[in-house]
């Protein structure tokens, strides 16, 4: 029954197969001995399994070791080769779409930007993107590897099933177009689609500041706010795709005295609608045009240029910061309080990347009352700036084979053989 299924003998040699990639991937150049012996397999076993990877071009020898203290033959060093399979990683935004060509280390190697007209149709988008992708596939290294699969983060709820958006505040012409369906029949590889923001919190986790962690909140800055989360090593979606859309918490809950904010405060029902970058320009057009003093210029008010003249002791940028840093501490309390989690990530293009904004955030979660998981949590800018949400798409197509503790033998057996 156990082989009728799947789960006989080769489900075990494939099982092992895999386990001993992963284990020369995470931790070449390694040597046959030393793998036998971390993986409590025989030599003989061990041999047999890399001859079938070096044979497949998963593993190559790449020279010898150092003698154990015994003296003896020195061991031939196995290494993982990255470029054996490829990924394509897309980030997919309202005004243009970054498209990466990754090998399965998720290093990059080309990139390329296309801009198209905000809320364009999405075919308009594709037709973009799929040249980029075919000269891609034209790379010689690429020519000669397998395709493992393209991820896909892009805004909105996402239909998994479908492989579609279902929801989206802004781009509604984009939503229920087959997205997935498309790439797949254009390039005929497993294609991933999920929303930018979670795909940016997977990539933290596996590439970024969270790679030593289990348990992390990745908070985007940007149009709006969300949250991408990872408890247990595992990105959390949701039933319905919803989980982390914290812009949708409705202000008058968690903010009581609206004195607080002078400057941002104009009787906003959400945090999605104060806490983004048109807005705290907005506020502080506002505040010029009331006549408050500040090196600010009207015409110029971009986050980049309120953070440096706020770094620069402006007092009305500095003002701004203070009420927007302390807005993004209010949700982080309740992100805090309510997962208990151990890292906590600001990630945006401009402001997450100011210790001054950090500093406020901080500032504010370390007066929470419930001070233990307050106290406990960890507060850092991304450390994937640009890169966050592609390294992400990779991430989405490399989890299950490298990453996850449970193995995925059946996406092993597709793409491996």
């Amino acid at each position: 029954m156990l082989q009728q299924v799947g789960f006989g003998v080769k489900f075990i040699k494939d099982y092992n197969e895999l386990n001993i990639l992963r284990f020369i991937k995470h931790h070449g150049p390694v040597s046959r001995a030393e793998i036998a012996k971390k993986q409590h397999i025989s030599k003989a076993g061990i041999s047999e399994i890399v001859a079938r990877l070096i044979d497949q071009d998963y593993v190559s020898e790449i020279g010898v070791g150092n003698s154990t203290q015994r003296g003896g033959r020195r061991p031939i060093l196995l290494t993982f080769n990255q470029k054996a399979g490829y990924v394509v990683a897309i980030e997919i935004r309202r005004s243009f779409a970054k498209i990466s060509l990754m090998d399965m280390n998720a290093t990059i190697h080309d990139t390329k930007t296309v801009t198209h007209p905000t809320g364009c149709p999405m075919q308009d988008v594709l037709r973009q993107i799929f040249p980029v992708i075919h000269e891609f596939l034209k790379i010689d290294w690429v020519r000669q590897s397998r395709p493992i699969g393209l991820g896909i983060g892009i805004p909105g709820l996402i239909d998994y099933e479908s492989g579609c958006i279902k929801l989206s505040d802004s781009l509604k012409t984009w939503e229920n177009y087959p997205i997935r369906k498309k790439f797949e029949e254009e390039f005929n590889i497993p294609t991933i689609l999920e929303n930018d923001v979670k795909t940016l919190a997977l990539g933290e986790c596996l590439f970024g500041k969270g790679v030593e962690h289990q348990n992390l909140v990745n908070l985007w800055i940007g149009d709006g706010i969300g949250a991408g989360i990872i408890l247990n090593g595992s990105l959390i979606r949701g039933v319905t795709a919803s989980a982390g859309e914290v812009g949708y918490d409705e202000l008058g809950f968690y903010v009581r005295d609206k004195n607080e904010f002078p400057l941002l405060y104009n009787g906003q029902k959400r945090f999605g609608d104060i806490l983004s970058n048109k807005w705290l320009a907005s506020a502080a057009c506002s505040a010029l045009k009331s006549g408050q003093a500040s090196e600010l210029v009207e015409n110029q008010l971009l986050p980049e240029t309120i953070v440096a003249a706020a770094e620069n002791g402006d007092h009305l940028a500095i003002s701004l910061l203070q009420e927007y840093g302390t807005l993004i501490g209010i949700l982080c309390i309740n992100l805090i309080n309510i997962l208990n989690i151990e890292l906590l990530v600001i990630c945006g293009k401009i402001l997450s990347q100011s210790d001054l904004l950090l500093k406020y955030v901080r500032e504010k979660v370390n007066k929470d009352l419930l001070s233990v998981p307050a106290h406990a949590v960890h507060i850092v800018s991304s450390g994937l700036k640009e890169n966050g949400v592609v390294l992400g798409a990779t991430g989405l197509v490399l989890e299950d084979l490298f990453y996850q503790d449970i193995i995925n033998i059946m996406k092993y057996r597709s793409i491996f053989k």
